[in-house]
């Protein structure tokens, strides 16, 4: 398992590298004469992102789709994946769930008022269900009592619903970047979920 996730963050990482290096790439193409008006953008709809604090802080990894709605200024919608490595917790679950899917809907506001002048960015709320699967182990503490240390493996579904909210910077290039926490309450609670769900994010993402 660790061999696994070794893997897999080393991929996600080179994935950032090659998306960074990308949009400095592009973002040199952009040629603006001084004293003349901006080229328009074109419109750009879809999103994908990827969480760089997941892999980093809870040995996760977290993909995110949106989709900008054309009809319906500052709107959008999308879906979180989420899948955790770190099995092991000495009592609970770790924050992301070993399998987990998050479908939302956004609002974003403030627009150039706060120099957020590209299409769904600056600041945002959303709403956001959780539907996710749960498998750990619990580290007992019976040792301290005179008997054998044991270990208790939990595993379960869940569903939630739950709120969000953060900050979008989109640059000229299609790159973005973006902070948000999701909180939410589990309605639905299987053996070894928790009655709250939370999840933070820092993440880096392209529009096409």
């Amino acid at each position: 398992m660790n061999t696994l996730m070794n893997n897999l963050l080393r991929k996600a990482f080179a994935l950032c590298a090659l998306i960074l290096a990308a949009g400095y790439y592009l973002s040199a193409q952009v040629v603006v004469v001084q004293g003349e008006p901006e080229a328009p953008l074109p419109q750009t709809l879809n999103e994908v992102r990827l969480n760089l604090l997941a892999p980093v802080a809870f040995k996760a990894i977290s993909l995110e789709y949106e989709r900008s709605t054309a009809k319906i200024k500052d709107l959008g919608f999308g879906a979180a994946i989420n899948a955790c490595f770190a099995h092991t917790g000495d009592f609970g679950t770790t924050i992301f769930p070993t399998f987990g899917v998050m479908p939302y809907a956004r609002w974003y506001f403030g627009g150039k008022k706060l120099a957020a002048t590209r299409l769904n960015s600056g600041f945002f709320i959303e709403a956001n269900t959780a539907i996710n699967y749960h498998r750990y182990t619990r580290n007992s503490y019976k040792e301290y009592y005179g008997g054998e240390p044991t270990n208790e493996t939990k595993q379960g579904a869940s569903w939630g619903i739950g709120l969000g909210g953060g900050w979008k910077l989109v640059s000229r290039s299609n790159w973005s970047g973006e902070i948000s926490l999701r909180v939410g309450r589990n309605l639905v609670k299987g053996d070894g979920a928790d009655d709250m769900y939370v999840y933070p994010a820092i993440s880096v993402g392209y529009r096409f």
